[in-house]
């Protein structure tokens, strides 16, 4: 049966709607992908989508949560992906909080982050935004060179709030710490960017198991297998590990960091 636009223009059934434009999202025409996005682009059409939504409902919860999902998922042409970026310029979809943060979420997808993603993510992290915790977790899993360039410029911005972002290193740094682009970013930071007070909590993010931090955590993070390493994320970590042990670097240590990065180092000597 063939996908009917006039749904998407004209039904007030909440079901049918929903239907209709996972139909659309899911398809490989770029023509489908065209209408749906006409639609999202309106406030009507997602007022009608979501018309039961309450003012203290999760964005999860939402209908349109399922239809961007899709779009994530629809990799056929890349109409889909072009559609989620397109997204990130609709005032009427981003001024809303909720769909807001559903976008910031499914560009996750979109690999390499065009500029125009970046920028968006960059003006929903700020030190007064209400998203920047949740940008933080998004750039790391995407983790394509330019979101982790984002992430290097907003760890070493003297206006984010230090707890704030040692609190990303123990997160979702934390959980990506074998990923090459983070790697190169840190080792950077490390070396040259960071502010020194900070250093040490990015080696201990690296190379150190932070489970005592999350005790009362029913979803502590976990950190990657050491033994999924990449042979070129090795040889990162031990350049880091060589560089901040060195007494001369000035990187100050908790004895148990440093036992931590001694014994990584140790490892990956043992794979040479």
């Amino acid at each position: 049966m063939p996908k009917d636009p006039n749904i998407l223009r004209h039904s007030t059934d909440m079901s049918e709607l929903a239907r209709t434009a996972i139909e659309f999202a899911a398809s490989d025409q770029q023509a489908d992908i065209d209408t749906l996005l006409a639609s999202l682009s309106t406030q009507e059409f997602l007022e009608r989508l979501d018309s039961d939504a309450k003012e203290d409902q999760s964005p999860d919860h939402l209908r349109l949560a399922r239809v961007l999902c899709i779009l994530m998922d629809n990799t056929k042409t890349g109409a889909a992906h072009t559609g989620l970026v397109s997204l990130t310029s609709i005032r009427e979809f981003t001024e809303n909080e909720s769909r807001k943060e559903l976008l910031i979420r499914a560009l996750v997808a979109v690999e390499p982050s065009p500029p125009s993603v970046i920028n968006f993510w960059d003006a929903n992290s700020r030190p007064d935004s209400t998203w920047r915790h949740v940008v933080m977790d998004v750039i790391c899993e995407n983790g394509s060179e330019p979101a982790i360039r984002l992430l290097e410029k907003k760890f070493t911005d003297k206006l984010m709030d230090p707890d704030e972002v040692v609190a990303w290193m123990r997160k979702p740094v934390y959980r990506h710490r074998l990923d090459l682009p983070l790697l190169e970013a840190c080792k950077r930071m490390i070396t040259t960017t960071l502010a020194p007070a900070l250093k040490p909590y990015l080696v201990e993010a690296l190379f150190d198991s932070l489970g005592r931090y999350f005790l009362t955590s029913r979803t502590p993070p976990t950190p990657p297998d050491f033994a999924t390493a990449s042979r070129a994320a090795r040889e990162i970590l031990e350049e880091i590990a060589i560089y901040v042990l060195d007494s001369d670097n000035n990187i100050h240590l908790t004895p148990q960091t440093r036992l931590a990065v001694e014994a990584k180092l140790k490892l990956i000597k043992s794979h040479e």
